[in-house]
């Protein structure tokens, strides 16, 4: 299994690229040629795009990664309004208004199928409507801006909703199996044990 994170951006956004030969890339958030060249220089091929959700600092490199390699783009499909507006994406604040049409749109509980890869979808709103985690054969999570180690994202941004956020960690997250590996969308892996000893704290 290939398995590679890569800091992108000014604010460093994981991206992740995971897979056998075959492979996604998840939150391709900026410095596109640099994920570009860890896809060739392992010469693996990639199948899509993953977004956990659509802020300017997990999609600036789509545009590129797609007409590069011919690939879709997938995110959930209450991500629209976020995708679509630079206001609610925030990428005009960074003076780069994105705009992102998405070719396929996934729904919670639906199972993403690469080649042998698997990966079911987890819709975790809060963070923005249409947030949502990758979950490997209940071992391993891509939470995005869901879940972090020691925290969660934050939810003063466009559409955000705190409520939202932790009925989402405690009713879909914190129920998976406790040795579940968490890979965020910014800083260090933890896991479900860790975060369910946190959140009793919280």
């Amino acid at each position: 299994m290939f398995f590679k994170c890569i800091e992108v951006g000014d604010i460093l956004t994981n991206c992740y690229i995971f897979g056998e030969k075959e492979v996604v890339i998840i939150d391709p958030g900026d410095d596109a040629t640099r994920i570009e060249s860890v896809v060739v220089e392992n010469n693996l091929v990639p199948s899509a795009i993953l977004l956990t959700h659509g802020h300017f600092d997990h999609i600036l490199g789509c545009h590129y990664l797609k007409q590069r390699f011919k690939i879709p783009i997938y995110a959930h499909e209450d991500e629209m309004v976020i995708l679509q507006n630079p206001n609610y994406n925030l990428s005009y604040m960074v003076g780069n208004e994105v705009i992102i049409n998405c070719d396929k749109y996934f729904k919670d509980g639906d199972i993403l199928e690469f080649g042998n890869l698997r990966l079911k979808v987890i819709h975790t709103p809060g963070h923005t409507p249409g947030s949502s985690c990758f979950l490997y054969e209940n071992n391993i999570l891509f939470s995005g801006d869901t879940l972090f180690k020691d925290s969660f994202g934050r939810c003063d941004l466009p559409l955000g909703n705190e409520g939202q956020i932790f009925e989402s960690i405690k009713n879909k997250l914190l129920i998976l199996p406790k040795n579940v590996k968490v890979y965020p969308g910014h800083g260090i892996p933890t896991t479900i044990d860790e975060e369910l000893k946190n959140f009793q704290e919280k």
